[in-house]
């Protein structure tokens, strides 16, 4: 059953030490198995990045918390620390981590995550000082997009504590490769029949 919570989520970005990675997955997995049953641990999904300059890389996420949960301790926390330290962080090269929290207002999501196993990420680093024509700028695309009923889901993720300064995320679930595949109307088709071809240009450029 979903809970009302402060819908904050741990992501972090994970690099294995050179010619360790199937070692991290294997003591990673065994580290899960031996968390299975502690009350209050954080259940967490990993995903390997597979395309981009993060390329062989991970990203580990436990999603629908509230702020109190990263403050909670547990009778467990020592000895899982110390466990983690032996078993898991010896392949680990380096770690990023951050709060995130998902923008309720913007996106079409799908009712049901069944089959979803790629994700699509675009990470942008707003400018100082240009936050809130950077937020009306996705509004407005946000609602072309739905009046055009775009054939693809996303989301727009934020920072909330850690990573780095400015940072938004575009988060696209898909369930296949062939899901990848362009679709219509196209991003770019939707805007020129909100806007114009000219119209929809200049506000993309600029």
């Amino acid at each position: 059953d979903q809970q009302e919570n402060d819908g904050l989520a741990q992501v972090v970005l994970i690099a294995a030490k050179d010619g360790q990675a199937k070692a991290l997955e294997k003591a990673i997995t065994d580290y899960h198995h031996y968390m299975a049953d502690k009350k209050g641990a954080f259940r967490y999904q990993w995903f390997s990045i597979i395309t981009g300059p993060d390329t062989g890389k991970y990203v580990a996420r436990t999603g629908d918390h509230n702020w109190a949960d990263f403050d909670a301790t547990n009778d467990w926390d020592e000895e899982a620390a110390a466990k983690f330290a032996s078993d898991v962080q010896p392949y680990i090269e380096d770690v990023d981590s951050r709060l995130t929290r998902t923008d309720d207002e913007l996106g079409i999501w799908p009712d049901s995550m069944d089959g979803y196993q790629y994700f699509l990420i675009t990470d942008w680093y707003i400018k100082t000082g240009n936050a809130g024509a950077f937020n009306e700028g996705l509004k407005k695309i946000d609602g072309i997009l739905k009046e055009a009923s775009w054939p693809n889901y996303y989301a727009f993720v934020r920072s909330v504590s850690g990573g780095k300064g400015n940072q938004i995320t575009l988060v696209s679930p898909r369930k296949s490769y062939a899901d990848m595949a362009p679709k219509e109307p196209s991003f770019i088709d939707a805007m020129n029949k909100a806007l114009g071809e000219e119209e929809a240009g200049k506000f993309l450029v600029e």
